[in-house]
């Protein structure tokens, strides 16, 4: 409901004060009523309406700014969690592609050998089977340098909270992440 309501508005009803606030023309004329400002200075009801249009101004802009840096925010954190999780599911695939590698390597390793024993059987030589000097079991998740937290369910929420750790970072994650990792 609430995403519904915020896309209406960024679609339908804040692109209008923007485009007003952001023309040339009403930039121009809000700075050249500063001149009269100062002019007409005995004339209290033309200063009072001159500096509450400007007050006005200035707190369209200021909010507007504000909206704007926190929508942009927003979708930093989002592309930094879409980032991290595919740059998550990317190492995820590196890994098991080199585990199928190590599986390889040790399937070959024991072909190896029996084609030696065979080979030794044939010309009547006793051959011993050579193990691996790697072994065949490599944790690979632990080599890894933040080690296996690093392949937690909950770890970008975590990085998240410790680069926004107040309540706009819980606010933003609660919005850019998906329900199962905001737990």
């Amino acid at each position: 409901m609430m995403s519904r309501i915020n896309t209406f508005l960024d679609q339908a009803v804040l692109p209008w004060p923007v485009k007003f606030l952001t023309h040339r023309f009403i930039i121009l004329a809000t700075i050249c009523l500063l001149v009269p400002l100062i002019v007409f200075a005995h004339s209290m009801d033309f200063v009072l309406a001159v500096n509450s249009y400007l007050n006005t101004m200035s707190v369209a802009v200021s909010s507007i700014v504000l909206l704007y840096a926190t929508i942009a925010e927003v979708r930093d954190k989002q592309t930094a969690a879409m980032q991290e999780q595919r740059a998550q599911q990317d190492h995820q695939h590196v890994v098991e592609m080199h585990q199928m590698v190590l599986e390889n390597v040790n399937f070959q390793h024991e072909e190896i050998q029996d084609l030696k024993q065979l080979m030794a059987q044939i010309g009547q030589v006793r051959v011993e089977r050579a193990k691996l000097p790697h072994g065949s079991d490599t944790d690979l998740q632990a080599l890894h340098p933040r080690g296996k937290a690093r392949f937690e369910k909950n770890h970008v929420r975590h990085q998240l909270s410790r680069q926004a750790p107040h309540a706009l970072g819980d606010a933003i994650a609660a919005i850019t992440l998906p329900p199962a990792e905001v737990s």
